[in-house]
């Protein structure tokens, strides 16, 4: 399903005269839907995809799945400057209770779709004068976390492909990492459920406060411009202070 919204010409390709072509792989999370929105503020053009349908004003819709079938994407730009890839997941269980299928699909969401993508889109970002990628890893890729394990493996994956690929694109292509800690998602409703929940949450931040999307997003929005600025190979960690303060 191709949903097209702009205002340039069409003619066997996209042609987004001055405006930057940012790739959001899971758009319609609340943390893509952040960056939709700096990306469009800016001006750029955004080409988003999720899973699931959702509306886009300004911009290219694919509706797939980073794990299945990606010809779609053989529609894209032939130049893509930024690529952001947000899906994710939060399996916490204890070991005793986890199976194998549990890490499995962690890895899934969190390490083979980035790679999927990226192998995807490469000659795109490769183009004209090279891009910037964002992955978004977590605190617990770096931090002992109880019953995170699963996780912390799944995202610890993709912070090291990540800075291999920063080495092996170098110089064209920046690849970096955010690592945030809890944030208000509905992807962490359940561990936010009531206010004390979320008090207990934040007391274990330094800066007594859980992550808030619109805080991740400017970081991502800015790493979106990382090759440009000079950061490649970097994991930033935007976290309360939780990955370094006691």
């Amino acid at each position: 399903i191709i949903t097209t919204y702009y205002c340039s010409s069409f003619i066997g390709k996209f042609i987004i005269s001055m405006k930057k072509n940012i790739l959001i792989i899971g758009g319609s999370s609340s943390i893509g839907q952040e960056v939709i929105a700096l990306v469009q503020a800016a001006g750029d053009h955004p080409i988003i995809t999720s899973r699931t349908d959702m509306a886009v004003q300004d911009g290219v819709f694919f509706q797939l799945d980073p794990n299945d079938d990606l010809s779609q994407l053989d529609e894209l730009p032939e130049s893509i400057d930024g690529l952001l890839y947000c899906p994710g997941s939060i399996t916490l269980k204890s070991l005793q209770r986890m199976d194998l299928v549990d890490v499995q699909e962690d890895m899934k969401i969190n390490f083979e779709g980035a790679f999927n993508i990226v192998k995807k889109v490469l000659p795109n970002l490769k183009k004209d004068a090279g891009a910037s990628v964002v992955f978004i890893s977590s605190v617990a890729a770096i931090s002992g976390m109880t019953f995170h394990s699963s996780i912390s493996a799944s995202k610890a994956a993709l912070e090291g492909f990540a800075r291999s690929l920063a080495a092996e694109l170098a110089p064209r292509v920046a690849v970096n990492c955010i690592a945030p800690s809890l944030t208000n998602t509905p992807l962490a409703a359940s561990l936010l459920g009531d206010e004390k929940r979320i008090q207990a949450s934040e007391e274990r931040h330094p800066l007594n406060a859980i992550g808030d999307p619109k805080a991740i997003a400017g970081v991502i929005y800015g790493l979106l411009s990382a090759k440009e600025n000079w950061i490649t190979g970097q994991t930033i960690s935007v976290d309360g202070g939780l990955s370094t303060l006691r």
